[in-house]
């Protein structure tokens, strides 16, 4: 057996270091969770083990044997304590404890537990470690039982770094074993030279490293909200999916807040939502919630929390609906949410399925019965197909692999084809063929559609300059154009430079927007409106006489021509659908427009048009969509047309 005196400075600075960290730690207006309470376990753990070795130190030096003992004893105790806390909060950290039974935590204290009752022995039998009757520091035959319980957490926090390193940040596992790394090099120098009792300041080193990366309240909490921020739910819903862990993910989009909060001042508007975070932080606990974007939030619970995806069954859902049918108090105003909720069972409904799609708030929806409506696991499945679209969708962008096909324009003046609409298709290697309203739905809703429509007009231009169209007769393209494309501001930019390319005249292309950009007007499309006609671009009126525009719309854009709609040929069966029609017709020739009939697919159809003074027909009669050198083909064979 030896015997040593000690040097206490190191335990000195460690003191200092976890009351600075103690007092940030409660300092911050952070969410309390299950790692913060092990973090300030921590902290007290160095604490007290290094006001313990600063004790045992001061009692020897006063001959005080028993109070000596009493303090080294509790050094020890609490040093297997703090790597014990350690662990766990590196696995809480990492999402390692989600549904964790007691019986893990009972195993995993096992070896804390066998150090307290060494501890308690040793304190009358000293053999690990005492201060004998002169209060000289001694070790005893077994005294490397206690480092080798405290070895057995180290490398099982070091295992399940490494284990869990591709669920973690890789910043994180950096920290992590430079901390770690730190306290292994505390723990080897204070083996080696007795006299420096440095393995509690670095560990109070690791504390303040920790509460820099890992307890910055500032890094984790939305100000304004006051829960969790994006990037902690990103980091968790990842972790959650990728250790196959059973939560449920509630996902809460506010639907009418544009129309809504039109009537509240910035202030009101920043009350109201946090309001609605309060209210869901009572209902599940405030680490539950999480923001996905100002007016969209997350809460996860644990799978039992939540049985099925029906509300009669869920306490939660049920007073979800509750909140959400009652008015919300803002200042003297009172408001309404309309609130889209989706709940989805974890890992299982995760598949194919992307938090954007989760969230979506689509269209359509009816508030008629209640201000919340809830989508259940049939409607996950309508958002799962909806993803796979969606990434046809960006593999069509991405690849260019977007088909156009030409549908033959005839005049009814030259008896000739003269133009054609430029129709785009998919076929996707996965999905096969899909039907153009599915795939074009997909790319306005999520935000593909100019992309699109900037790959038409090139695959369009690309036709023209290698047919040469205009050889056999075709006067001008007509392209559909998204009434979300005009959103873009630099849409005439990037049009003029695919015309320039390829060496296109802009008076070739005709840009066809249907009825329903007339609901999108405002400021930004009117002006985009105006660039494109500057630029050269004539318009055609699509899908004229579904209920949107009127005679004063069409001649203050001089549009070239109109496009009616199918259905008002198809309803000319009888004297009342036929006066329609011709009344149509008449008012837009009345303002020198030209009308292009869609939809034509019978004689008597055309008759119909003809007669009325239609001066343009497209149909299935003549010829449906095309592949572009059919098309060529077409016009080649029949030049003019009965």
């Amino acid at each position: 057996m030896t015997g040593m005196t000690y040097n206490n400075s190191y335990d000195v600075a460690a003191v200092m270091l976890c009351v600075s960290c103690i007092f940030y730690f409660l300092m911050s207006k952070r969410i309390r969770h299950f790692k913060h309470t092990l973090y300030a376990i921590l902290c007290g753990c160095v604490l007290t083990g290094s006001l313990s070795n600063i004790f045992a130190g001061y009692f020897a030096r006063i001959h005080h044997p028993v109070a000596a003992n009493l303090a080294i004893n509790t050094y020890f105790l609490v040093n297997v304590l703090t790597m014990c806390v350690f662990g766990l909060y590196v696995q809480c950290m990492n999402g390692y404890l989600m549904n964790r039974h007691k019986k893990y935590y009972l195993l995993y204290s096992i070896p804390a537990v066998l150090a307290a009752l060494l501890i308690g022995a040793n304190f009358f039998l000293h053999f690990l470690f005492y201060y004998d009757a002169d209060c000289r520091y001694v070790r005893g035959e077994a005294f490397l039982l206690m480092h080798l319980l405290t070895v057995f957490y180290l490398v099982q926090t070091i295992y399940t770094i490494i284990r869990n390193a591709v669920f973690v940040q890789k910043q994180k596992i950096i920290y992590l074993l430079s901390g770690l790394g730190l306290v292994i090099a505390g723990i080897v120098v204070q083996m080696l030279f007795r006299q420096l009792q440095i393995q509690l300041f670095t560990e109070a080193v690791m504390l303040t490293l920790m509460s820099i990366v890992f307890e910055n309240a500032s890094l984790e909490v939305d100000p304004d909200l006051n829960i969790y921020k994006r990037k902690v739910f990103l980091d968790f819903y990842k972790t959650v999916c990728d250790l196959k862990s059973e939560m449920t993910l509630i996902a809460i989009s506010l639907v009418n807040t544009e129309q809504l909060l039109s009537t509240l001042s910035s202030e009101e508007k920043a009350a109201a939502f946090r309001s609605v975070c309060e209210k869901l932080s009572k209902l599940v606990g405030h680490n539950n919630v999480y923001t996905y974007t100002t007016e969209k939030y997350a809460v996860m619970l644990e799978r039992r929390n939540v049985r099925n995806y029906n509300i009669v069954e869920n306490d939660f859902l049920i007073a979800l609906e509750a909140m959400f049918n009652q008015s919300w108090s803002v200042g003297d105003k009172k408001v309404f949410f309309n609130a889209l909720v989706t709940v989805i069972h974890l890992p299982e409904d995760a598949e194919s399925v992307t938090l954007d799609s989760i969230f979506h708030r689509g269209r359509n929806l009816n508030f008629v019965d209640s201000n919340m409506i809830l989508r259940d696991h049939k409607d996950v499945d309508i958002l799962r197909k909806r993803t796979r679209m969606l990434n046809a969708v960006r593999r069509a962008c991405e690849n260019r692999s977007f088909l156009v096909y030409y549908q033959p324009i005839w005049s009814v003046d030259t008896r000739s084809v003269v133009s054609a609409e430029a129709l785009v298709r998919m076929d996707d290697p996965e999905l096969g063929f899909i039907p153009p309203d599915e795939f074009i739905s997909a790319a306005e809703e999520y935000g593909l559609i100019s992309d699109l429509g900037e790959i038409v007009l090139e695959k369009v231009c690309e036709f023209c300059a290698t047919y040469h169209p205009e050889q056999y007769g075709i006067e001008w393209i007509e392209l559909n154009v998204s009434p979300y494309q005009l959103g873009d501001a630099n849409i005439v930019q990037k049009f003029a430079k695919i015309l320039q390319k390829y060496n296109i005249p802009v008076s070739f292309i005709n840009l066809e927007l249907t009825e329903t950009v007339d609901v999108f007007r405002n400021g930004i499309f009117e002006d985009t409106l105006r660039q494109l006609k500057d630029f050269g671009f004539t318009f055609s009126m699509d899908d004229y006489g579904t209920g949107y525009s009127n005679l004063a719309n069409l001649m203050s854009n001089n549009y070239r021509t109109v496009k009616i709609d199918k259905s008002l040929l198809w309803k000319a069966t009888d004297k009342e659908g036929m006066d329609f029609l011709m009344i149509t017709v008449n008012q837009l020739k009345s303002i020198k427009l030209q009308v292009l009939q869609e939809g034509v697919e019978t004689k008597e159809q055309l008759d119909i048009i003809t007669a009325f003074g239609g001066n343009l027909i497209q149909g299935y009669y003549f010829s449906k969509p095309i592949p572009d050198r059919e098309f060529i083909a077409y016009c080649k064979g029949r030049a003019v047309l009965p």
